[in-house]
Order: structure tokens, then C-alpha cells, then sequence
């Protein structure tokens, strides 16, 4: 007996891949809790932050990207602290003043590592730097073998934050590889 059985091949929604994103980045936190993806039909979605400390939440608030369109769906972020929705700062900031957000808002993030300011002919830029690791969790990925999502934590970081805060542009960044010594 032969029973013809078609593979049926999925992929991951792109609210689902973004969800995930913000799970495996910002919520690497034992700070925040990312709570689940809530569908409010016609391609709405929400992402709930839950953030212990209303420094940090106001930080994350104002860092990360409050709504992420992809095509026809649209994904609304919100940070909640103490019960309350967190509003963003809306006053100019500062780049030095950025960067104090980066530390308020991910000191203790396992994938942060620190932030700092340069400027460079005449531009002056927000460099958060992070640790040397990929975020990685399943998403239906034809291109990978295991069908992952693969990516550095700084452009997951990129993916999910604001690149331009009071015009200042963020500048995403890598840690330095540490040089290995040489065996005797």
C-alpha cells in the first residue's frame, strides 16, 4: 500500500520572526519580560515590555522602535512598568545623554556590553557596542540547515531599537574580538 503524502512547507510570519527579535534581544534582560504576540486583526499587532524599574522602563521606552511596519502588518511596541503603559522621552537629548539611556536601559542585558560617543568630522554618533554572540531561534529559514534565524546581536539590536534618536544617529556596533596568546 503507498499513501502519497505531500510535504507541506511554512514559513514563519515576519510578526513572528520580528516578536522573536525583541524576545531574543532585548528580553536576554532579567529586567524585562516580552510578553506574548497579540493579534488585534487587519495586520495589528502588540508587543507588551514588561520592565521592573521605571528608569529602565522609560529608557527602553524611548529607545526602542514603537511601531515596525513590514508590508501590510504593523507591530506596535509598548513598555509597561508598575501597571502603566511607559511613555518615551519626547525633550531633545543629548548624544552624551543618549548614551546615558543605552546604560540605564540595558546594564543588565547579557548581550550589552557599553556604549560611548565619538565624533567624527563633525557628526557626533551613539556607538552601543555588544558582546560577540549570534542571536539564533528556529523560524522556518529554507537557507539554513536547521531552519534557524541566525543574526549578530548588534543588528538584532538595529532591527528592533531606534537607528536616529533627537537626531543623533545610533550607531550599532560589535565588540572587539579579544586576541588569543599564542601557545609555548
Amino acid at each position: 500500500m503507498t499513501i502519497n503524502r505531500k510535504a507541506r512547507i511554512s514559513l514563519s510570519p515576519p510578526e513572528f520572526t520580528y516578536y522573536n527579535e525583541i524576545k531574543y534581544s532585548v528580553g536576554k534582560d532579567p529586567l524585562v519580560s516580552v510578553g506574548p504576540l497579540q493579534d488585534h486583526g487587519d495586520g495589528e499587532f502588540i508587543v507588551k515590555l514588561y520592565v521592573k524599574g521605571i528608569k529602565k522602563a522609560q529608557a527602553l521606552a524611548t529607545l526602542v522602535a514603537p511601531v515596525k511596519v513590514i508590508g501590510e502588518i504593523s507591530i506596535q511596541v509598548l513598555v509597561i512598568s508598575g501597571g502603566k503603559v511607559i511613555e518615551p522621552i519626547t525633550r531633545t537629548l543629548t548624544p552624551k545623554e543618549i548614551a546615558d539611556l543605552y546604560r540605564t536601559a540595558f546594564r543588565t542585558n547579557r548581550l550589552f556590553h557599553f556604549v560611548s560617543v565619538r565624533t567624527i568630522f563633525g557628526q557626533t554618533y551613539v556607538y552601543p557596542v555588544f558582546k560577540i554572540r549570534v542571536v539564533q531561534f528556529y523560524n522556518d529559514d529554507l537557507s539554513d540547515f536547521y531552519g534557524n534565524y541566525n543574526n549578530v546581536a548588534a543588528f538584532v539590536f538595529r532591527n528592533v531599537l531606534r537607528n536616529e534618536v533627537s537626531g543623533t544617529f545610533i550607531q550599532f556596533s560589535t565588540d572587539k574580538k579579544k586576541k588569543c596568546r599564542k601557545r609555548k
